[in-house]
């Protein structure tokens, strides 16, 4: 009688054991979170340096200006049938396009800041302008990357 009762007892504790561990935090099914993408950006006279493609979700864009002069990077989503930045910028039918990002920097500057980016095409372009008043995007300091 006593062994019935202790293994009872037991079997009661196994049972009791495997609900609280089935219902706790179970963390092998949970999808781990990817780290934010880090997009380095060099500015300078006039270029943009950066990766080519990047991951789409979290970006953290650190922009450095390692120029002489006063630069601004503006993140453009593009649309996928809008024609080259440069050949755009010239164009007598240019069209609007919403900035998702601005960071004006002046010599020697750096900063940082995230934003979501969804698959497709974006641009960077400066639009300050030098002393004669061109813009430093036609220049050539435009570029383009692809989240994928």
């Amino acid at each position: 009688m006593v062994r019935r009762v202790a293994r009872r007892t037991l079997l009661s504790l196994l049972a009791l054991a495997a609900a609280a561990t089935s219902c706790g935090d179970d963390r092998a099914s949970v999808a781990p979170v990817r780290p934010p993408v880090v997009l380095n950006v060099t500015m300078s006279e006039f270029a943009f340096k950066h990766r080519e493609e990047i991951p789409a979700g979290r970006v953290v864009v650190k922009v450095d200006n390692e120029g002489q002069l006063e630069h601004e990077l503006r993140l453009i989503p593009l649309p996928e049938d809008l024609p080259p930045i440069p050949e755009q910028l010239r164009s007598e039918q240019r069209q609007a396009l919403p900035t998702t990002a601005i960071l004006q920097l002046g010599p020697p500057g750096s900063g940082t800041f995230a934003v979501d980016l969804a698959p497709g095409r974006y641009g960077l372009v400066c639009f300050l302008e030098d002393i004669e008043g061109e813009r430093h995007a036609l220049k050539g300091m435009s570029s383009e990357f692809r989240v994928i």
